[in-house]
Protein backbone atom coordinates (compact mmCIF):
# COMPACT_ATOMS: atom_id res chain seq x y z
CA UNK A 1 0.00 0.00 0.00
CA UNK A 2 0.99 3.03 -0.62
CA UNK A 3 1.97 5.92 2.01
CA UNK A 4 -0.24 8.83 0.55
CA UNK A 5 -3.90 8.79 -0.67
CA UNK A 6 -4.81 11.38 -3.74
CA UNK A 7 -7.78 13.53 -3.95
CA UNK A 8 -10.83 12.07 -5.43
CA UNK A 9 -10.66 15.03 -8.19
CA UNK A 10 -8.59 13.36 -10.86
CA UNK A 11 -7.02 16.77 -11.87
CA UNK A 12 -5.95 17.82 -8.15
CA UNK A 13 -2.62 16.56 -7.32
CA UNK A 14 -2.97 16.71 -3.77
CA UNK A 15 -2.69 14.06 -1.37
CA UNK A 16 -3.12 13.54 2.52
CA UNK A 17 -0.96 10.60 4.65
CA UNK A 18 -2.36 7.48 4.88
CA UNK A 19 -1.54 6.99 8.99
CA UNK A 20 -4.02 10.40 9.32
CA UNK A 21 -7.21 9.25 7.17
CA UNK A 22 -6.23 5.48 8.10
CA UNK A 23 -9.58 3.69 7.61
CA UNK A 24 -9.96 5.70 4.13
CA UNK A 25 -9.32 4.63 0.79
CA UNK A 26 -10.06 8.04 -0.75
CA UNK A 27 -10.19 11.68 0.18
CA UNK A 28 -11.13 15.36 -0.76
CA UNK A 29 -8.84 17.94 -0.44
CA UNK A 30 -9.80 21.36 0.90
CA UNK A 31 -9.52 23.16 -2.20
CA UNK A 32 -11.72 20.37 -3.96
CA UNK A 33 -14.18 20.68 -1.58
CA UNK A 34 -14.89 24.26 -1.42
CA UNK A 35 -15.04 24.19 -5.18
CA UNK A 36 -18.43 21.58 -4.88
CA UNK A 37 -21.79 23.92 -5.00
CA UNK A 38 -22.58 24.93 -1.42
CA UNK A 39 -25.85 22.83 -1.32
CA UNK A 40 -23.62 19.56 -1.75
CA UNK A 41 -21.11 21.05 0.86
CA UNK A 42 -23.82 22.02 3.67
CA UNK A 43 -25.34 18.38 3.11
CA UNK A 44 -22.38 16.84 4.45
CA UNK A 45 -21.13 18.86 6.91
CA UNK A 46 -24.98 18.48 8.28
CA UNK A 47 -24.57 14.33 7.86
CA UNK A 48 -20.97 14.60 9.89
CA UNK A 49 -22.44 16.47 12.64
CA UNK A 50 -25.50 13.90 12.74
CA UNK A 51 -22.83 11.07 13.11
CA UNK A 52 -20.95 13.06 15.87
CA UNK A 53 -24.01 13.93 17.38
CA UNK A 54 -25.05 10.50 17.83
CA UNK A 55 -21.29 9.42 18.77
CA UNK A 56 -21.49 11.83 21.82
CA UNK A 57 -24.97 10.22 23.02
CA UNK A 58 -23.57 6.89 22.58
CA UNK A 59 -20.71 8.11 24.64
CA UNK A 60 -23.04 9.14 27.65
CA UNK A 61 -25.26 6.40 27.76
CA UNK A 62 -24.80 3.26 29.54
CA UNK A 63 -28.07 1.55 29.52
CA UNK A 64 -26.99 -1.51 26.86
CA UNK A 65 -30.90 -0.83 24.81
CA UNK A 66 -30.03 2.13 24.26
CA UNK A 67 -27.13 2.40 22.49
CA UNK A 68 -28.33 -0.15 20.03
CA UNK A 69 -30.78 1.93 19.41
CA UNK A 70 -28.44 4.91 18.92
CA UNK A 71 -25.87 3.03 16.51
CA UNK A 72 -28.58 1.98 14.08
CA UNK A 73 -29.81 5.72 14.01
CA UNK A 74 -25.85 6.48 13.42
CA UNK A 75 -25.37 3.38 10.75
CA UNK A 76 -27.98 4.64 8.97
CA UNK A 77 -26.69 8.17 8.63
CA UNK A 78 -23.37 6.83 8.06
CA UNK A 79 -25.16 4.92 4.87
CA UNK A 80 -26.43 8.19 3.52
CA UNK A 81 -23.33 9.87 4.06
CA UNK A 82 -21.78 6.88 2.25
CA UNK A 83 -24.72 7.24 -0.13
CA UNK A 84 -24.05 10.99 -0.41
CA UNK A 85 -20.27 10.69 -1.22
CA UNK A 86 -20.97 8.37 -3.91
CA UNK A 87 -24.11 9.95 -5.81
CA UNK A 88 -23.18 13.73 -5.12
CA UNK A 89 -19.53 14.14 -4.71
CA UNK A 90 -17.49 11.87 -6.58
CA UNK A 91 -19.85 12.07 -9.52
CA UNK A 92 -19.49 15.56 -9.58
CA UNK A 93 -15.48 15.69 -10.49
CA UNK A 94 -16.00 12.30 -11.96
CA UNK A 95 -18.43 12.58 -14.51
CA UNK A 96 -18.83 16.22 -14.93
CA UNK A 97 -21.83 17.91 -16.71
CA UNK A 98 -20.58 19.05 -20.29
CA UNK A 99 -20.53 22.61 -21.68
CA UNK A 100 -22.86 24.48 -23.44
CA UNK A 101 -21.31 24.37 -26.86
CA UNK A 102 -21.50 23.06 -30.35
CA UNK A 103 -20.36 19.87 -29.74
CA UNK A 104 -23.44 19.14 -27.12
CA UNK A 105 -26.01 21.24 -29.57
CA UNK A 106 -24.64 18.77 -32.30
CA UNK A 107 -24.90 15.62 -30.10
CA UNK A 108 -28.45 16.46 -28.35
CA UNK A 109 -29.53 16.85 -32.12
CA UNK A 110 -28.32 13.71 -33.08
CA UNK A 111 -25.82 14.65 -35.54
Amino acid sequence: MSERIPCINPRCNCTAARDKFPNSDEIICGKCFRALPEAVRQEHRRFWREIRKWDRRIARTSDDIKIDRMRAIRDRVSRHLSWHWVREIKTFFLAPEKPAGLDTFLEEMGL
